[in-house]
């Protein structure tokens, strides 16, 4: 019994089972929402962040229309479980006038910081009568994979 336990200890700290890695959720979050051109004060703006569970925060605009969110993290075991295919998943939305409006959805392929999703959620420009659509653009760590979101938000 003491053998196989100190085998199994053995192969746990080898392959690194049992042990907690960093996942990067979101990095900071920094938009602004208007309605024909007018900056929407006092919207509640959520957040919700999944890998292991769902993490759910809220903002609210401010009298320009702006709004924030922190960079969230977590330490998780899930990423060194051997087939372990869990992955980060990002919304961002709002409710207004008894719609849903998406002004962000995506998963972004990994537990690392991505530097275009960093630089595109860190200025969001969020037009409620903008039609939500699909974007595509390069992934700098990973060329081969470009990012995908969903959104109503436009970036340069």
């Amino acid at each position: 019994m003491v053998l196989f336990g100190l085998v199994n200890e053995g192969y746990a700290g080898m392959f690194g089972f049992g042990k907690t890695a960093t996942v990067h959720l979101s990095p900071p979050v920094s938009g602004v929402v208007k309605l024909e051109g007018n900056p929407l004060a006092g919207i509640e703006v959520y957040r919700t962040l999944d890998y292991d569970r769902e993490y759910i925060d809220r903002a609210q605009t401010d009298e320009n229309g702006q709004f924030e969110f922190p960079e969230k993290s977590i330490e998780s075991r899930r990423p060194n479980n051997l087939g372990d295919e869990t992955r980060v998943r990002q919304v961002i939305g709002l409710d207004y006038g008894g719609k849903n409006y998406l002004l962000w959805y995506t998963v972004p392929g990994g537990i690392t910081p991505r530097r275009a999703l960093s630089e595109r959620l860190g200025n969001m420009r969020c037009e409620l009568i903008t039609p939500e659509k699909e974007q595509v653009f390069a992934n700098f760590e990973k060329p081969e994979f470009p990012h995908s979101t969903f959104s109503i938000c436009r970036w340069d």
